[in-house]
C-alpha cells in the first residue's frame, strides 16, 4: 500500500508540472548505457545517478570516496590491508575484513567488471561520465551487482586534436598533481588519446605516536600520515576503417604507493581506558586520543625483534594495476549489431600494517595479494525501426585466479615465535552466463522489457602452510558450485516526450567464496555462500516548465537473503580471526529523488539536490556474533557454550545493517558569468548530509558513525576560448573526519593476550573491545591551472 501510495503521489506532482511554462532555458540531455545500449536517461526503466565530466573535475574528483559524496545511498568506507574499499549502496554491501569477497556493487571500467575492493581505489583520472545504477542490476552486468553498479567510461580521443597541460596543489596534504593529455585523429580511420597523471602528498593526518621503550617498537618514520604517491597512465584507440566495423581499445597502467601506513587505522574509542590490564600490566595503548581526528598514534616495528620484517620495519603499501578492454561492432546490417568486449585485469599488492594498532603493537600482518583476470562477453543487438520488437542476446565467460598470501608476525620481546602463520591461498574462478532481453514496445506509449541471465560459476580452493613446509592443507570445503538464474520484468509508459514512469521487478545474487586471512586447518570450513537479493522498483521521470526542470522519483523494495556480512571472531588462543558469514536475511526499502533546474529568469544558473531515504534492516540474523568483552546485558544472550555457560551470538533481527544511513542527500549550485572580453566566471558549490549509520557488524551503539554535512565549493577564472582556467577548489569545507569502517580489537590487553569475557555476565580483567577505523580524507584546499592548445 505505502508503495503504490508513493508512486501515485510521483504520477500527480508529475502531471502536474508537466503542462506548465515558465521562461526557462533546456537542460542538456543526459544519455545512459545501463542496459548496455545508449539511451536517454529519461526513458530508460533504471534508478539512476549520473555525474558528467564537468562535475568530476570542476570538483576535483580523484577517487570513488567523492563520488560517493555526490550520491545519496551511497557510502563508501576503507578496510585494511589488502581488502581495500567497501562499497555500499542503499544499505548493501559488504562488511568482511576479506581480500577474496566480493562487492555487492560492480564496478564497470569502459566494459570491464570488477569486483574486488582494492580495484576502487582506481583514480577518477580523464573520465568522462559516471553512472551510479541503483538496485540488482544482474542481466545486464552479471553476478556481484545485488546492490547495483558503478558504471565508467573513459574519455575517448577527439575530432580534433587537442592537448592539455595541468598542475595543482592541495595545501591540506601538501599534495601535488601533474597531468597530460594529448588527443586527435592519426589518420583517416584512426584516432588516438595518451592520458598521464603523476601525485604526490605528504599526507592528511598526522601521526603523533611515542611507542614505550624496550618493547620491540619504534617512534614511525614519517610524522605526516601518510606519504603516497601514484602514477596512472591511459591509451585509447578509436578504430573505423569500414562503414560495417568500428573498435575501442583502452589499455590503463596505475602505480600506487604508500609509506607509514599499509591501510591502517586509528583508535576512535577506548571504554576501559588507555592504561594497562592486570596480569601483564603493559599500556598498549599508550598515547592514543581514542577518538576520530586528524591524528593517530602508530609506532613503527624495530627490525632487531621483528625478524623477517619488510621495508626495514615501516608499515607500507604498493600496488601495482593493468587492465584494459577491447571493443568491437560488427554492423552485419543496420539492424543487426554483434558487439564483442574482451577484458584482461592483472593486480600485484603489498601491504604491511600494525596488526595490533597502537603505538605498541605485538603483531604485524603482512599480506602479498594477486589476482589475473580474463573475460570475454559477446552481444547480439537489433534495431528495428519497422518492427514492434527488439531483442539483446549474449554470452559472458570469466576466468581469474586469486593469490592471499599471509604472514602473521609477532614481536619477539613477548617471547612469541616470529610467525604465527604463514600461508598460501588460491582460488581459481571459472563463470559462464548466457543473457537476453526481448523489448516489446506494445503501443508508442507501452514497452514492456523482460529478459533473464542463467550463471553457472565454479570456484575452487588451495592453501599452503609454510609452517609446515608449504604442504598443502586437505581442505573439509575445497569447491563451491553454483548457478542461477536471475530474471528482469519492467513496464515503461511514456505517454509524452518530456514524462517516462515504469515499474520493474528484479533478481541478482552475489558469489560465494573463501575465508582467505587465517591459516585454515584441516577441519576449518571457509567457504561462505550466495547472497541473493529480488524486490521491485517504479517511478517517474519528467521534463518540465520547457525542458528547464528534469526531476526523477522512485520507491523500492527489496528481500535480501543469505547476506554475505564480515565479522570478528575470537580463537581459543585469543587471536583475532576475521572471517566472512552468511546472515539470514534482509529488507531495504525506501525512495530516491533528484531534480535538476535551470530558469531562464537566472542565466547560467542551474540548481540541483537528490535524497534518498532508505531502511535497511537485518530480518531475521538470529545468531549474530558478538563483540570481545560484551556482556549479556549489552545484547550476547544467544547460544551458550555448554563447555564454558557463555553465550556466544546475538540477534540483530530488525537492527540497521552496516553503512546504511536512514537518510542521506545532497544540494548545490552552478553558476557562470561572462565577462565582455570572452572570459568568463565560474562558482559552485554542493552540500551533502549522512545520518548516523553502524560501521561494524558488533553495532553496539558506540560503533556509530556520527550524522554530518560535508560541503564543496569552487571558484574558476576560465580564458576565453577556454584555453586556459585557474581553479580554487575546496572539498570537505567543514573538515569532518568520518569512517565507514572499523574493526573491535582487545587492543589494551595487546590484540592477542586475552582477558576477555564474551556472553556473560560480566566482563573480564581485559574490558571490552577498542574500535579502530581507517579515517576518510579531511578539508582539501586547492589550487589548480589548466592550459589547453
Amino acid at each position: 500500500m505505502k508503495l503504490k501510495q508513493a508512486v501515485m503521489i510521483a504520477v500527480g506532482a508529475s502531471l502536474a508540472l508537466e503542462p506548465a511554462l515558465a521562461l526557462a532555458q533546456a537542460l542538456e540531455e543526459v544519455v545512459v548505457t545501463a542496459r548496455k545500449r545508449e539511451e536517454s536517461l529519461l526513458k530508460v526503466p533504471v534508478v539512476a545517478s549520473v555525474l558528467s565530466a564537468d562535475l568530476l573535475e570542476r570538483y576535483q574528483v580523484q577517487d570513488m570516496y567523492a563520488v560517493a559524496q555526490r550520491v545519496p545511498g551511497f557510502v563508501m568506507g576503507e578496510s585494511v590491508g589488502t581488502v581495500g574499499m567497501q562499497t555500499s549502496l542503499r544499505g548493501i554491501g559488504p562488511t568482511s575484513q576479506t581480500a577474496t569477497v566480493d562487492q555487492s556493487v560492480s564496478l564497470n571500467i569502459d566494459g570491464l567488471s570488477l569486483t574486488q575492493g582494492y580495484a576502487y581505489a582506481i583514480g577518477m583520472f580523464d573520465v568522462g561520465q559516471v553512472e551510479v545504477l541503483k538496485g540488482p542490476q544482474a542481466l545486464f552486468y552479471g553476478k556481484n551487482s545485488t546492490a547495483g553498479v558503478i558504471s565508467m567510461r573513459s574519455k575517448d580521443p577527439t575530432d580534433e586534436r587537442e592537448f592539455l597541460a595541468r598542475v595543482g596543489y592541495e595545501s591540506e596534504a601538501k599534495q601535488n598533481i601533474v597531468e597530460g593529455i594529448a588527443s586527435g585523429p592519426v589518420g583517416d580511420w584512426a584516432k588516438l588519446r595518451l592520458a598521464a597523471s603523476y601525485s604526490d602528498m605528504d599526507g592528511y593526518f598526522e601521526n603523533t605516536g611515542e611507542p614505550l621503550p624496550g618493547l620491540g617498537n619504534v617512534a614511525p618514520k614519517h610524522r605526516d600520515f601518510a606519504p603516497r604517491e601514484t602514477v596512472i597512465l591511459r591509451g585509447t584507440a578509436l578504430l573505423d576503417p569500414v562503414d560495417w566495423y568500428s573498435a575501442r581499445f583502452k589499455l590503463n597502467y596505475s602505480d600506487d604507493s604508500m609509506e607509514g601506513s599499509g591501510g591502517d587505522g586509528q583508535l576512535v574509542f577506548c571504554p576501559d581506558g588507555t592504561g594497562g590490564v592486570e596480569g601483564i600490566g603493559i599500556p598498549f595503548i599508550g598515547d592514543a586520543d581514542c577518538k576520530l581526528d586528524g591524528k593517530t598514534q602508530l609506532g613503527d616495528f624495530d627490525p632487531a625483534f621483528w625478524p623477517g620484517v619488510r621495508n626495514g620495519g615501516v608499515p607500507f603499501m604498493d600496488s601495482e594495476q593493468w587492465f584494459g578492454t577491447l571493443e568491437q561492432d560488427f554492423e552485419f546490417t543496420p539492424e543487426l549489431t554483434l558487439t564483442s568486449v574482451t577484458g584482461y585485469y592483472d593486480i600485484h599488492q603489498d601491504n604491511l600494517i600494525r596488526g595490533s594498532g597502537s603505538s605498541n603493537p605485538t603483531i604485524a600482518a603482512d599480506f602479498t595479494f594477486g589476482t589475473e583476470q580474463f573475460s570475454q562477453e559477446l552481444r547480439l543487438t537489433s534495431n528495428f525501426s519497422d518492427s514492434p520488437i527488439n531483442f539483446m542476446v549474449g554470452a559472458f565467460y570469466l576466468d581469474s585466479d586469486m593469490d592471499v598470501r599471509n604472514r602473521l608476525r609477532a614481536n619477539t620481546v613477548f617471547g612469541l615465535p616470529p610467525l604465527l602463520q604463514s600461508g598460501l591461498h588460491t582460488i581459481d574462478i571459472e563463470s559462464m552466463s548466457a543473457f537476453g532481453q526481448v523489448l516489446w514496445q506494445i503501443t508508442d506509449q507501452f514497452e514492456i522489457a523482460a529478459g533473464a541471465r542463467y550463471t553457472e560459476e565454479e570456484r575452487h580452493h588451495r592453501f599452503y602452510d609454510y609452517l609446515q613446509d608449504g604442504r598443502e592443507i586437505d581442505l573439509p570445503d575445497p569447491d563451491l558450485d553454483a548457478s542461477d538464474v536471475s530474471p528482469e520484468l519492467s513496464l515503461t509508459w511514456t505517454p509524452s516526450d518530456t514524462l517516462t514512469l515504469f515499474a520493474s521487478y528484479r533478481q541478482g545474487f552475489k558469489s560465494g567464496s573463501f575465508n582467505t586471512v587465517i591459516s585454515p586447518t584441516e577441519s576449518t570450513l571457509s567457504a561462505f555462500e550466495d547472497e541473493e537479493a529480488e524486490g521491485v522498483e517504479a517511478g517517474v521521470k519528467l521534463l518540465a516548465f520547457e525542458g528547464s526542470l528534469a526531476a526523477n522519483a522512485a520507491v523500492y523494495y527489496y528481500e535480501y537473503t543469505d547476506l554475505q556480512v564480515g565479522a570478528n571472531d575470537l580463537s581459543d588462543t585469543g587471536a583475532i580471526l576475521l572471517r566472512t558469514i552468511n546472515a539470514a536475511s534482509a529488507v531495504v526499502q525506501g525512495f530516491d529523488a533528484d531534480f535538476t533546474f535551470s530558469p531562464q529568469n537566472a542565466p547560467n544558473l542551474t540548481l540541483f539536490g537528490a535524497v534518498n531515504y532508505n531502511i535497511a534492516e537485518f530480518d531475521k540474523f538470529p545468531n549474530a556474533p558478538c563483540g570481545n568483552g560484551q556482556t549479556i546485558a549489552e545484547g550476547c544472550n544467544r547460544l551458550r557454550n555448554p563447555d564454558t555457560g557463555l553465550f556466544t551470538s546475538q540477534d540483530l533481527g530488525d537492527e540497521p545493517l552496516v553503512r546504511a544511513p536512514e537518510w542521506t542527500a545532497s544540494v548545490g549550485f552552478d553558476y557562470s558569468i561572462p565577462l565582455s572580453n570572452g572570459m568568463a566566471w565560474e562558482l559552485g558549490a554542493s552540500t551533502r548530509y549522512s545520518d548516523e549509520y553502524f560501521t561494524n557488524l558488533v553495532e553496539l551503539p558506540e560503533y556509530k558513525q556520527d550524522s554530518y554535512f560535508k560541503t564543496s565549493a569552487s571558484v574558476t577564472l576560465r580564458g576565453a576560448d577556454d584555453i586556459w582556467d585557474v581553479a580554487l577548489i575546496a572539498n570537505n569545507l567543514e573538515d569532518e573526519i568520518t569512517a565507514g569502517v572499523c574493526s573491535n580489537s582487545n587492543t589494551q590487553n595487546g590484540t592477542i593476550f586475552g582477558g576477555q569475557i564474551a556472553g556473560g555476565a560480566e566482563k573480564g580483567p581485559a574490558g571490552s573491545d577498542e574500535l579502530g577505523c581507517v579515517a576518510e580524507r579531511g578539508r582539501e584546499l586547492w589550487v589548480r591551472f589548466t592550459l589547453r592548445f
